[in-house]
């Protein structure tokens, strides 16, 4: 996916948000407006569950698959990692849970971006 992603409309803009707001939740809504082209809108809170002290390293993850509405339109993309950024694919002990742990990559309003490929 890495630089073959067009940008969205609202691509290199930074957003006026609430002042009011956390850094982390402007920082959030910033990179998914800049990634979608729409406004970000809060649809509630959800609880995260705490990542647990011990993993399951199942192996490496070579890519990930996802689907998203950017400017209006369904895009399915695949993010093929260079073996070199790729994270590592664990889950919780009861297997609940699936948590990337280290790579190198960055999400960006293009999308995931192995380092790599920005050197």
């Amino acid at each position: 996916m890495s630089g073959r992603v067009p940008p969205s409309t609202r691509a290199g803009r930074r957003r006026n948000g609430n002042p009011a707001d956390d850094y982390d939740t402007r920082a959030a809504a910033d990179l998914y407006e800049r990634f979608t082209g729409h406004d970000a809108v809060a649809l509630g809170k959800v609880m995260v569950p705490d990542i647990p002290k011990s993993l399951a390293c199942i192996g490496v993850c070579d890519g990930i698959l996802y689907s998203t509405v950017r400017d209006g339109k369904l895009e399915k993309y695949i993010h093929r990692f260079k073996a070199s950024d790729a994270p590592l694919f664990c889950v919780s002990p009861d297997g609940t849970q699936i948590v990337f742990v280290g790579g190198e990559y960055d999400f960006t309003e293009r999308g995931i971006v192995d380092r790599t490929s920005k050197r």
